[in-house]
């Protein structure tokens, strides 16, 4: 395509449009962060293991430099720390840290609750119980599913109180006890657990807040004790800090 310049009438060659770079590093990074917290979560890296930079790299396809990002964003998570001398690594957790995750996990969810309470709708609530019925319906489900299932419907309960600071919280706190749980996982989950969160449900649906407390505390306490107990009989000893 040409132009004709008005005052000296000649026709100008037209102007190159230049080509726009394509954005793709905030999509590698996301894919790469995504694969690594994955692996963590599904225990292919250990507790106390070293992070391998170039081997991470060659295993996504990607340079170094969106496997630094993604490493140095799970450091913020407390999912991965770092250590000049170390490099990148998983630790260890302690059964004192347990207690800490679950005393605020029974604070954040209690909360969440209080909230739900007030602000969800009955659909919503009616939701989740069609959601819950169906994954405890299932079938031989793999540990991994188990334990998804079960994030998934303490997220979407505490989603309930449509406050989403609360549900990011809670997200990130079950990706640092997620792993405990894939270790100490062995088959489904109690009976007794699916009435429980049935309950739970039934319960905030009669706009019940002390009762509905009451049911959310007994599900995340008795899960506490029976990790604690875990830890006790040695279960974990290689992936548990006793100290």
């Amino acid at each position: 395509m040409t132009n004709l310049d008005p005052q000296s009438g000649t026709v100008k060659p037209a102007r190159k449009e230049r080509s726009k770079p394509q954005v793709s590093g905030g999509s590698v990074m996301t894919r790469t962060y995504n694969g690594l917290r994955r692996l963590i979560l599904t225990y292919e890296i250990k507790p106390n293991e070293k992070i391998n930079e170039l081997e991470l790299a060659k295993k996504f396809g990607v340079s170094r430099t969106p496997v630094r990002e993604a490493l140095s964003r799970l450091v913020v998570e407390q999912l991965l720390r770092f250590e000049p001398s170390a490099g990148f690594y998983r630790p260890k957790i302690s059964a004192h840290e347990i207690t800490n995750l679950y005393e605020f996990r029974v604070f954040l969810e209690t909360e969440g609750v209080r909230l739900a309470v007030q602000r969800a709708k009955d659909e919503e609530i009616h939701d989740l119980m069609a959601f819950w019925d169906e994954f405890s319906a299932k079938k031989n489900s793999t540990k991994e599913e188990l334990i998804q299932g079960d994030e998934s419907f303490h997220e979407r309960l505490v989603g309930l109180g449509q406050n989403p600071e609360f549900v990011d919280a809670l997200r990130n706190l079950n990706a640092r006890i997620h792993f405990i749980r894939w270790a100490s996982l062995n088959g489904p989950e109690h009976e007794d657990s699916y009435r429980k969160h049935r309950e739970l449900l039934e319960v905030l649906q009669t706009r019940n807040e002390k009762e509905a407390i009451k049911v959310l505390r007994s599900i995340i306490v008795k899960r506490q004790e029976e990790l604690l107990d875990i830890l006790k009989e040695g279960a974990a000893i290689l992936y548990i800090s006793h100290d």
